[in-house]
């Protein structure tokens, strides 16, 4: 919220929010609207944009408040602050910090409740995350290889997936952005990004506190301080605490899924001269939540499939308890993570150009139990042991003239990654016939990474309106598998231990891009756009049994194709937005099977040499009258193999129970649907009026709508449900006081108590899934200063 110093009228209030969402995008959050194509190119747009409202904030008497001077005032205005968005080619989903808090967007799985054609589901029991945006991603089970989705938390990238948890607080913007990326910033990527930025300290001081209470005992408190130290330094200090919520339960009535994540927030702002800039950043988290655990769909052990999805089970054997120093066999499977991170920018406006450097150092220490068969017995429980930390160097150079015609940017990225990582998998259960019921596995290994990007954009002004951007990048990543052992035991003895040596993946790619934008009148842009995007290739590191199984796999490649375009009608009342696209993947990474003898079919990495990916999107943005607001997002994609064999999983398992002897079935997959969910809706009826003279009420009602994921991320696995189709229904009533300062909300989400599951996959031949959030009820309180 946006405080003043005495009481002011809300019309003037509206007025400064306003004003300072639309100045806040033109400078605060540059480096936001830089990482989006031909963001520069535009600057002018944005520019005017924001002198309108300053003039308008201006005639009713608010003067020139910047967004450095304060917080937004929760007021629910329905302005839209990414006016200068509009004239930017892309296809980009910016969601702010009040539709995230009114969305009750507060984890990364949410986000797909608001953004078309993007996927983000657990990994098999796992705090890791899958990523995918407009079909191009991978379920990286291992975690140790480069997202085609990658996360950017200010700016700073988070390869590890783990290591976006408990960061959904204090936020200031979220940025869907697909496409292939890496030519204005950061590491290439064939699937797009996804860009969270944080709130930035203030030039007067500031507080706020969030307390929220809903079903099943979750609670959630956020807190902020923001303010000045002195003429030239500015703080931000942030927190969350989020515990409970925990809706599952096992077969004996005992709960589960209860969260349980700590985590703060620092920024500090030392403005040295009118052109110079230091920014330091920090933050630390802490995990002890339960991990994600599943229900049981289907297994050839005899076991008898969920009829609740909301029931899971686990159960460790003995001896893997006791060597992975659990003491109590019922331990619950759960999470026990700690993640930092820092980092320091510098910006220089030169009277010709803009200097940037951002340099970070991000750390993960993960301890994580999981069952992944959610059993009593041991059939596959892991336990992983991960040690992860990145260092990044970023350096930029930029045109800053808005007005010249000619606009540029060059800039250079390193990345540099190590891991260690202890694989603990327990089968005691599934090979008691054969090894007494005492058989589990660990692989333990290193990983060395470096990353070498150098990018270029440019663009030029053919005519007025007419803009031809070009970039490109070539990038180099070398990373290597080190020292990988491979160790059974029975029991607390190790019965075999052998060492696989080393294995190692460089890439060296080129990534380009041409695009025609045309601002055709002041309210209607269209743009065509062709981009070549790489990601480097890596490795298989859980399970290995054999020397193949550390082969690297390729590099993949994606040729898109992009067209649309960005309308506004009578006066911004309505926005309209299109865009079609189409990829041409090349060698995609997907998450394969391959037979090893003696331990069955086991999941790997392998290459599809050709598949294709089209669809289209839209968005609509409507303000029919005064308070009211209506929104609409519509994604539809589908996506093909046209060129590719595998193993199937059900066929090789089947032939097995014929002949116990492990033998791939291969087959042809080309042709066959990738099982994308074609179709996705969100849209959202906003209402905001008067109460009295200093008061207002909001009510929402909004939606979601996912389509069927037809097929397992495990190709070959017949007929089975990644996901079936769903639809959510959420609702909101907010009684706010503008003049003090605080509101109260009362929410509900999922209220018809949907039972939908979010992702489904194998271990062994165990096939479950994982459950979405049911109907929470619960209530918001926050107070600002």
């Amino acid at each position: 919220m946006r405080p003043a110093r005495r009481p002011v009228p809300l019309k003037v209030l509206l007025s400064c929010s306003t004003l300072a969402l639309a100045t806040s995008w033109v400078g605060e959050s540059a480096a936001a609207t830089q990482s989006a194509p031909g963001a520069q190119a535009h600057a002018g747009h944005a520019k005017a944009a924001a002198t309108t409202q300053h003039r308008a904030a201006r005639k009713h008497g608010t003067g020139s408040l910047s967004a450095k001077d304060g917080e937004n005032v929760d007021v629910h205005t329905r302005r839209d602050p990414f006016r200068n968005q509009q004239h930017v080619p892309d296809s980009a989903t910016r969601i702010t910090a009040q539709e995230l808090r009114e969305r009750n967007v507060r984890q990364m799985t949410d986000l797909i409740r608001v953004a078309p054609n993007l996927t983000i589901q657990p990994s098999n029991g796992s705090a890791g995350l899958n990523f995918s945006l407009r079909g191009v991603g991978m379920a990286d089970l291992t975690q140790n290889n480069v997202p085609s989705v990658m996360p950017y938390l200010d700016d700073v990238a988070l390869p590890v997936s783990v290591m976006t948890s408990g960061i959904m607080f204090d936020m200031d913007t979220v940025t869907v952005n697909p496409g292939q990326s890496g030519f204005t910033h950061g590491q290439t990527t064939t699937g797009g990004e996804i860009n969270f930025h944080t709130a930035d300290p203030t030039r007067t001081f500031h507080a706020g506190l969030t307390e929220d209470i809903a079903s099943y005992g979750r609670n959630r408190v956020e807190g902020y301080l923001s303010g000045p130290i002195g003429k030239s330094l500015s703080y931000r200090i942030a927190g969350q605490s989020l515990t409970g919520g925990g809706f599952q339960h096992n077969s004996q009535g005992q709960g589960f899924g209860n969260a349980d994540i700590g985590a703060l927030r620092g920024k500090l702002r030392w403005q040295l001269d009118d052109t110079t800039r230091l920014d330091f950043g920090g933050h630390w988290t802490t995990d002890q939540s339960d991990a994600p655990a599943g229900a049981i769909m289907t297994n050839s052990y005899g076991i008898s499939p969920n009829t609740d999805i909301m029931q899971t089970n686990w159960g460790l054997s003995p001896q893997f308890a006791n060597m992975i120093g659990v003491n109590d066999k019922n331990q619950k499977p759960r999470e026990n993570n700690l993640s930092w991170g820092a980092n320091v920018r510098f910006t220089k406006d030169f009277s010709w150009a803009k200097l940037t450097t951002l340099s970070a150092y991000e750390m993960l220490d993960e301890h994580e139990l999981s069952d992944q068969t959610n059993t009593v017995g041991a059939y596959g429980n892991m336990y992983r042991n991960n040690q992860t930390n990145f260092f990044s160097q970023e350096i930029k150079l930029s045109s800053n003239n808005a007005a010249d015609r000619f606009q540029w940017l060059v800039g250079m990225y390193y990345n540099r990654g190590r891991t260690s990582d202890n694989f603990w998998y327990d089968m005691s259960t599934r090979y008691a016939a054969t090894d007494k019921g005492l058989y589990f596995y660990k692989t333990a290994y290193g990983q060395e990474q470096q990353t070498f990007n150098q990018f270029a954009q440019l663009s030029y002004r053919l005519i007025k309106g007419l803009r031809l951007i070009g970039a490109i990048s070539h990038e180099s990543d070398d990373r290597r598998l080190t020292n990988l052992v491979g160790t059974t035991y029975s029991g607390a003895a190790a019965t075999k231990s052998i060492a696989y040596g080393s294995s190692g993946a460089l890439a060296n790619q080129f990534s380009g891009r041409v695009g025609l934008e045309y601002q055709i009148t002041p309210q209607f842009m269209t743009y065509v756009d062709f981009r070549r995007g790489f990601k480097p290739g890596g490795f298989s590191a859980n399970m290995t049994s054999t020397p193949e199984q550390l082969r690297p796999f390729k590099p993949e490649q994606v040729l898109s194709y992009e067209g649309g375009f960005k309308s506004s009608f009578f006066n911004d009342k309505v926005q309209f937005n299109a865009a079609g696209f189409y990829n041409d993947y090349r060698d995609q990474q997907m998450l394969g099977s391959i037979v090893v003898p003696v331990y069955g079919v086991q999941g790997a990495y392998v290459n599809a040499p050709r598949s294709y990916i089209y669809g289209a999107e839209f968005n609509t943005l409507v303000r029919p009258f005064r308070g009211m607001t209506l929104s609409q997002n519509f994604g539809y994609q589908h996506g093909v193999y046209s060129q590719y064999q595998g193993v199937n999983k059900s066929a090789t398992t089947a032939l097995y129970d014929q002949t116990h002897q492990w033998t791939a079935v291969n087959t042809n997959y080309n042709n066959q649907s990738m099982g994308l969910a074609n179709l996705t809706l969100s849209g959202a009826a906003t209402y905001t009026w008067k109460l009295l003279k200093n008061y207002q009420m909001t009510f929402d009602v909004d939606y979601s709508y996912r389509g069927a994921q037809t097929q397992p991320q495990y190709i070959g696995m017949g007929g089975y449900y990644r996901a079936p189709a769903y639809f959510l229904v959420n609702s909101f009533l907010t009684f706010a006081a503008p003049d003090q300062h605080w509101s109260v909300t009362v929410y509900g989400q999922n209220l018809a108590d949907r039972h939908y599951w979010l992702s489904g996959g194998t271990q062994s031949t165990f096939y479950s899934v994982i459950p979405g959030n049911p109907r929470f009820v619960g209530a918001r309180m926050n107070f600002t200063y």
